[in-house]
């Protein structure tokens, strides 16, 4: 094990040093260290993200958008891939790189970008280089503390990146005494709610090999440590696919959302499989219901029971603000649609131009909504 580790480890230093350039590093190396965020939670703001660190920002209820940032083409490996946008407390934080150098871009007001870090930590990942942060697919927020997962590697910060801690998966877990296989790829974190305060992060391939329910992995301090769960009620699960929560309840989908599964106790126990009607589908929170939007688009409040969305809710993930006012975005679509009806009409009020690269699709990877400074 040892062996692997070590050559693991040298692979990625090697598939690091082939993805950058010094042009990419320039970027980097450019953008203002952290420090300087002064949250003012005041206005409301949609805020979605795409490859090339590609930021685009709305503070008037989605009907204006202005690309706030952009660093370099990129795709769905390389320092500029970007899947994920988290918000908490008056900050968004926008997880830039996968398979190339990761850093993390941080705004109080939409409209500044800087990273994260103060630059005073220096984490292993980082071989020396203060900027460089754990290959991470998802980034979630709560109760003050911004917690996020990738490979192998969970990482938190709980004051706005002066301190960083981390948690290696394989370190804790790779010698488990149920003999269970881990499987460490694309781990996606997501805060439960106020109530337990918990952090959920699920992995891949929980139904390719071994138990189905393997590889969903919990924190109750604010992502310092973790467990690798053994959840009741997830044996029919056929895969991973998606896990949203709501503040109160637990959504996980398989991985084409045919069906869906519900837990209320932090992912302990799980009750399911429900049939939703639709595959191939999207799963987001709106208000507190749960949608998925596909060939036909469900909604549920109790995550049991689904119900037809309107016909022409598009495909995408959708994200609220606190006015109800919807927004879609898409991996494939270059636009931005918003509906102020509850999805029963759209407009297109934003469209863009991606470059022509290979390796991902160039839409827009995720979004979310919250108040920030003026």
């Amino acid at each position: 094990m040892k062996h692997l580790l070590i050559l693991a480890t040298f692979l990625t230093t090697v598939a690091f040093s082939a993805e950058e350039s010094p042009a990419d590093e320039k970027i980097r190396n450019d953008l203002p260290l952290g420090g300087d965020l002064n949250p003012n939670p005041k206005v409301g703001a949609f805020v979605v993200v795409g490859h090339g660190a590609r930021i685009i920002v709305s503070k008037d209820d989605g009907k204006t958008w202005q690309q706030t940032f952009f660093a370099a083409p990129g795709a769905d490996h390389g320092p500029w891939a970007t899947k994920t946008v988290a918000y908490g407390d008056g900050v968004f934080v926008i997880g830039v790189g996968w398979g190339g150098a990761t850093i993390y871009l941080a705004s109080d007001d939409g409209m500044k970008w800087s990273h994260l870090t103060h630059g005073k930590v220096k984490l292993p990942e980082g071989k020396g280089d203060p900027l460089i942060m754990p290959g991470t697919w998802k980034i979630a927020a709560g109760k003050g503390a911004f917690v996020a997962a990738g490979y192998m590697t969970m990482t938190s910060t709980r004051d706005l990146g002066a301190s960083f801690g981390t948690f290696s998966m394989w370190g804790a877990f790779k010698d488990d005494p149920r003999g269970y296989k881990l499987s460490t790829h694309h781990v996606g974190p997501v805060y439960c709610g106020d109530a337990s305060g918990r952090f959920l992060a699920l992995g891949d391939n929980r139904g390719k090999e071994g138990p189905k329910f393997g590889h969903l992995f919990a924190s109750d301090d604010l992502g310092k440590s973790w467990k690798w769960l053994v959840p009741k009620g997830l044996d029919a699960s056929t895969g991973r696919g998606t896990l949203e929560s709501n503040g109160k309840l637990l959504v996980m989908t398989d991985a084409d959302a045919a069906n869906a599964w519900t837990s209320s106790d932090g992912g302990e126990t799980w009750d399911g499989p429900h049939a939703t009607g639709t595959k191939r589908a999207t799963l987001s929170v709106v208000g507190a219901e749960f949608w998925l939007t596909g060939k036909p688009g469900r909604a549920s409040a109790d995550g049991k029971t689904w119900s037809d969305l309107p016909a022409t809710v598009p495909a995408g993930q959708v994200i609220a603000s606190d006015k109800g006012t919807l927004i879609s975005i898409d991996k494939p679509r270059f636009n931005i649609l918003r509906s102020t009806d509850g999805g029963k009409s759209w407009n297109e009020v934003h469209s863009f131009t991606p470059p022509e690269i290979k390796g991902g699709a160039q839409g827009l990877r995720d979004g979310a909504f919250g108040l920030v400074a003026p």
